[in-house]
C-alpha cells in the first residue's frame, strides 16, 4: 500500500512490503493456534489494516505489525505464566508450517527465546 488514502502505512518486517487481509487472516489463526489451550493469553483477530489483541478482562489492544502482536501477548500477564510452554509450542510448529505461517512463527520464536532467556 503506498499511503496515498491518507491512512498511515506502518511497514511489517514479517510479511514484507505487501500486506493482505489474507496474510493477517493467517498470522491471526497461527498466533491463535499456538497460544490455543494456554489459560488467559489474549487472542488475536485480524481487523482491517491490523490486529486487535483481546485479553481475558476485556481489553483490547490494536497493533499495526505482527512483532506488536506477539509482544502485546508474550508482555501480558497470563503469558508470562506459560512463556516456556509457549515456546515449546513454537519450536514444534517451525518444522511443519510454510509461507506467511513460517514467518510468523520464526518472529514469535525470535521474541518469545529473547525473553525466555532474559528471564534467567
Amino acid at each position: 500500500m503506498c499511503g496515498a488514502c491518507g491512512r498511515t502505512v506502518t511497514a511489517d518486517e514479517v510479511l514484507g512490503p505487501v500486506s493482505t487481509l489474507r496474510h493477517r487472516l493467517i498470522a491471526a489463526q497461527t498466533i491463535n493456534a499456538l497460544c490455543h489451550g494456554l489459560p488467559g493469553i489474549p487472542s488475536v483477530q485480524a481487523a482491517g489494516d491490523t490486529w486487535l489483541v483481546r485479553g481475558v478482562t476485556g481489553a483490547v489492544i490494536q497493533c499495526t505489525t505482527v512483532t506488536d502482536v506477539w509482544l502485546t501477548i508474550l508482555n501480558d500477564p497470563a503469558a508470562t505464566l506459560h512463556r516456556d510452554r509457549l515456546l515449546q509450542r513454537i519450536r514444534s510448529r517451525t518444522v511443519i508450517e510454510t509461507g506467511v505461517a513460517l514467518n510468523v512463527v520464526n518472529a514469535g520464536l525470535g521474541l518469545c527465546s529473547t525473553l525466555v532467556l532474559g528471564k534467567a
